[in-house]
């Protein structure tokens, strides 16, 4: 009789990351841009103005990142989640009702803090805790939700189309209720009390690793490859690390990019006189072309440097950058090797960074670390897109902003090259 396969549980909750992250990534990070031009020509309010709600998000993002990564450490990531995804819905709900610039700013607030307790951080020290040696690859496949949800941004524009803004909103927060409540019910924090270990194996394949001392100095095998579960650094000590501080600049620099394109890739499209349909569909371009990265730098983090990776990406981004400064009518074609350059380079860190930070820094106060780290990288995502959006309110293009934006990123490459790993010292 054949022996049933079972599969390892820490699996599941890969799965239930990948789909949530499809919804908040489809509705939210990419696919708000299609509301943007609908709810600020609603109420004539300009680009910088209304860019302002971006601001707000990424400010409350990282403020609350330490927070929500400090529960996480210390509670169930399932109740977090619930609560999470429950304000997320009721925020789009209310904010079909909006007939204000502030009650916009205070909705897309509200959905900003449901997600910060609901998704990214707390995903990450879940899957984090549950993957050892194939940490990257799970993470990855994580992220995966993400990069395919460009998939829902030309549905959001047919229905703003074939209804209006405010009926779309609606539709996409009872959409989310009756989805997420079920996946959230699968997170589970650590491997251990359910009686698995990292990467569903048994104790004797791992006989040899339970009783090495949990402190002392690294040996030189460990500083050449820092992946270990006995590494668990404090908070403390994490923030007086060289890596620390690099790798969050690191971020700060890449964020620059990645949030403005996010906001402004539709409004940008439309103002060279693209149709918003194809502008729409640019974005699924985008989000499904970083699955690029995501897969294939994401896999090779288990096995080559995952800072060499981070850098190759971040070159990418910046060229792409430059290519989609000089898009217009008449060179719409350069739509493609933006879509190329960009899109993996700006996926492949997406699964590399939280790998390499429980690399460095251990899982037993991963979502405190990583809440902090995100803190310092959140202030290149409040400039960028209020940044891009005065500029074509002043000169009526958005091209000298992409250019600029595409220099910002380029010192992200020796400061990722710099964060060597961390030691222990005795």
């Amino acid at each position: 009789m054949r022996k049933k396969i079972k599969i390892f549980y820490g699996w599941w909750i890969v799965s239930a990351s990948a789909v949530l992250n499809f919804f908040i990534g489809g509705t939210f990070y990419y696919g708000f841009t299609v509301f943007f031009n609908p709810i600020r020509e609603s109420f004539g309010w300009s680009a910088a103005t209304t860019s302002v709600a971006f601001i707000f998000q990424r400010l409350q993002g990282g403020i609350l990142g330490p927070l929500a990564g400090f529960l996480v450490d210390r509670f169930e990531p399932r109740k977090m989640m619930l609560c999470g995804w429950g304000i997320i819905g009721l925020g789009y709900l209310l904010m079909s009702r909006i007939n204000s610039l502030w009650a916009f700013y205070g909705t897309f607030i509200l959905i900003a803090i449901g997600i910060s307790f609901g998704s990214f951080i707390v995903m990450n020290a879940a899957v984090a805790n549950w993957f050892y040696k194939k940490r990257s690859r799970a993470m990855t496949l994580v992220y995966v939700g993400f990069g395919a949800s460009g998939l829902l941004v030309p549905i959001m524009a047919w229905l703003i189309e074939r209804y209006d803004w405010r009926t779309t909103l609606l539709i996409i927060g009872i959409s989310l209720w009756v989805i997420s409540m079920p996946l959230c019910l699968i997170m589970r924090h650590r491997p251990k009390p359910y009686g698995y270990l990292p990467d569903g194996e048994t104790r004797e394949a791992t006989g040899e690793t339970q009783n090495v001392p949990q402190s002392g100095p690294l040996n030189s095998t460990m500083k050449e490859n820092p992946i270990s579960p006995i590494i668990d650094f404090s908070t403390k000590t994490a923030l007086r690390t060289k890596a620390f501080w690099l790798l969050a600049c690191t971020f700060f620099f890449q964020q620059l990019a990645t949030s403005a394109i996010m906001v402004h890739i539709v409004p940008y499209l439309e103002s060279v006189k693209v149709p918003t349909t194809i502008a729409a569909f640019a974005v699924t371009g985008m989000t499904l072309c970083s699955l690029i990265g995501r897969f294939g730098f994401g896999f090779l983090g288990d096995f080559a440097n995952k800072r060499y990776l981070i850098a190759i990406a971040l070159s990418l981004q910046t060229i792409g950058v430059f290519m989609f400064s000089y898009i217009n009518r008449d060179r719409a074609w350069l739509v493609i090797p933006f879509l190329l350059l960009y899109a993996p380079g700006y996926g492949g860190p997406i699964p590399l960074r939280p790998a390499l930070q429980a690399d460095y820094f251990g899982t037993r106060n991963f979502g405190t670390i990583m809440g902090l780290m995100t803190l310092i990288s959140m202030v290149g995502g409040l400039i960028s897109p209020v940044f891009a959006g005065w500029i074509f309110d002043t000169t009526g293009s958005y091209s000298l902003a992409w250019r600029v934006i595409a220099l910002s990123v380029i010192p992200g490459i020796p400061l990722v090259l710099m964060a060597e790993p961390p030691v222990i010292e005795s």
